[in-house]
């Protein structure tokens, strides 16, 4: 059974971010209160320790907080926020909540970010959440993803989060999906080179350096626990975990394997959760994907530790098993 568990709350915003995966925001279909109560009750009773919490925007639900009360028996809960509508309301509020940690987006100085946002002043309120935060003693980390837009200034928003006192920093490049397209990615050699240089700057800075990209385990495999040169990779089950050790729920209730997988198993509301864990072909074959994978990635010797990103196999390879062709290794 999975471990991880995101789940997008609603599917509304109020911004209109460039690289959104959410294409369509309509709060009409949005699981009721009664319903997301029984989801997370599913959710406990298959296992899962760790809860993300995204969307939309999930402060714009007006029942955010009776959700969390059901959530204090979990291990772990991410709120993933564009960190505009938090105010000290708010901040008391998720203070009482010791298991609760917070993923603010943060794409840049002020132009690049608000251009990314599409929203003017929405950097300046990010700053402001964060000194918020701080003072509530809320735990955070700052997400930054990487285009062609924002590349430029992710060393200086490093420096700029350190002195705000920031200890967490999770980066990944752009995944086309919703609104993004390829023409936002940057090269492989242009992200192989920003990352050995964010890895460093957060060394320097004392700041926990997070990425959730498989891809970036044979090329930086130390800060995964990873040695490459004397650990038995073929034991090693590390990369991309998609329906294995983590599992998506959609602001309906469809089940799936990655929010940025646009393949659902079943809805909640139609069968238990762990009757879709245990019996769809989606989750069955995710288990053991590694075993099916093709291409490049089938003959890879980190295939045990990396697999691809199996979101990116589907949008450029339009096959959830095939070789993802944005690999990093080929010029490492």
């Amino acid at each position: 059974m999975a471990t991880i568990a995101q789940w997008d709350i609603n599917n509304v915003c109020n911004l209109n971010c460039k690289h959104c995966r959410v294409s369509e925001k309509n709060d009409n279909k949005q699981l009721s209160l009664k319903q997301a109560k029984e989801l997370l009750a599913q959710l406990w009773y298959t296992g899962t320790t760790k809860l993300n919490l995204s969307g939309g925007e999930p402060f714009m639900r007006d029942d955010l907080f009776e959700i969390l009360e059901y959530t204090r028996k979990f291990e772990d809960i991410v709120i993933t926020t564009n960190g505009t509508l938090i105010d000290e309301q708010v901040c008391k509020k998720l203070s009482e909540f010791p298991n609760i940690k917070l993923s603010i987006s943060l794409d840049g100085m002020a132009e690049t970010h608000d251009s990314f946002r599409r929203r003017k002043g929405t950097f300046h309120k990010v700053i402001d959440t964060l000194a918020l935060l701080k003072e509530y003693n809320i735990p955070y980390a700052i997400k930054y993803t990487l285009s062609t837009e924002t590349v430029k200034d992710v060393i200086e928003v490093i420096n700029l989060i350190a002195s705000k006192g920031a200890k967490e920093f999770n980066i990944r490049r752009v995944l086309v999906a919703g609104h993004a397209d390829k023409d936002m990615l940057i090269s492989n050699e242009e992200y192989k080179e920003t990352i050995k240089k964010v890895i460093a700057e957060c060394n320097r800075l004392n700041i926990n350096f997070r990425t959730g990209d498989p891809l970036l385990v044979p090329i930086f495999p130390e800060i995964f626990g990873i040695d490459i040169k004397n650990d038995n990779l073929n034991k090693i089950y590390a990369g991309c975990q998609a329906g294995d050790e983590i599992i998506y729920i959609d602001y309906q209730g469809n089940v799936g394997a990655c929010s940025y997988i646009p393949t659902f198993a079943d809805n909640i509301k139609e069968k238990p959760l762990d009757e879709i864990l245990n019996n769809n072909k989606l989750f069955v074959e995710l288990k053991k994907y590694k075993q099916k994978l093709e291409g490049k990635c089938s003959k890879c010797s980190y295939k045990m530790i990396c697999g691809g990103c199996r979101a990116s196999a589907v949008a450029l390879k339009n096959s959830l098993f095939e070789e993802d062709p944005l690999c990093l290794l080929e010029s490492s």
